[in-house]
């Protein structure tokens, strides 16, 4: 039965590729004319409770964008959606000369993790790492800082750590009309729609963000949620990473003030 269930779903995620596929390029053709749009996301961008929804703008602010603008969007693409995938992916097609870009990105980046998975992540991205910045950056990356909390009974360590946050912003600030979406806080003591409890230092992911904006020219446009409350946690989030129906709606309403 297992199996039959494995096959199914597999089936499932590729009937809402092809819908997804053919949504993307019906909307693209009728707004071939309106403003040009790149917009990058990782898991944060699309609703992740049902099938129907997976790596997919429904019931995702996505949606809006998609169906008012010409837009070119990259939803979830990689296992490990991180900012090296986005600059990258941004880099061979900056010169479509977008009118706003827009980065649901960084949560994959700062969170802590098991160490032991961060060597085959970093490996596998290696070659976009050394083209968005060189080699000693990837060498530096690759330096894992050792957190003394652990997960998974493993030490943790994330995919970027606060040192090099700075050069990740210098690229950011690079690149024109960029919007970029923060991490929140997270509340260790709620786990929504998760299945296990978080890593003990999880709110790194919201610190970080905090530098990076920090570290952001005037010139970047931020949705900004590393405030939210505990009870703004619940409400747009899910599970404290991704966002819920009010989360999306959120997202959507403050892009119409500032696309």
């Amino acid at each position: 039965m297992g199996v039959i269930k494995k096959r199914i779903r597999q089936f499932l995620y590729v009937l809402v590729n092809i819908h997804t596929y053919l949504y993307l390029n019906f909307f693209k053709l009728k707004n071939r004319n309106s403003k040009k749009l790149f917009v990058y996301t990782d898991s944060r961008g699309f609703e992740i409770s049902k099938i129907k929804n997976r790596k997919s703008p429904f019931s995702s602010y996505l949606s809006y964008l998609v169906k008012n603008y010409n837009c070119d969007v990259f939803i979830c693409p990689e296992k490990h959606t991180t900012v090296f995938d986005f600059l990258d992916k941004y880099n061979e097609y900056k010169h479509k000369n977008y009118q706003s870009v827009i980065a649901h990105i960084g949560v994959v980046d700062f969170s802590p993790r098991p160490a032991s998975q961060i060597e085959a992540i970093l490996n596998l991205k290696k070659k976009k790492i050394e083209m968005c910045f060189n080699t000693d950056f990837f060498t530096q990356i690759n330096d894992l800082k050792i957190y003394p909390d652990k997960y998974m009974n493993e030490d943790t360590a994330s995919i970027l750590p606060v040192e090099l946050i700075n050069q990740v912003a210098d690229a950011f600030n690079k690149i024109d009309d960029l919007i970029w979406v923060t991490c929140n806080p997270v509340d260790l003591n709620w786990r929504g729609n998760y299945k296990r409890d978080r890593p003990i230092n999880i709110n790194m992911v919201n610190d970080k963000s905090i530098v990076m904006k920090e570290l952001l020219d005037d010139q970047v446009r931020i949705i900004d949620f590393t405030e939210f409350s505990m009870d703004e946690v619940h409400k747009y989030t899910c599970d404290n990473i991704h966002m819920s129906e009010e989360g999306m709606k959120l997202i959507e309403n403050k892009l119409k003030e500032i696309v």
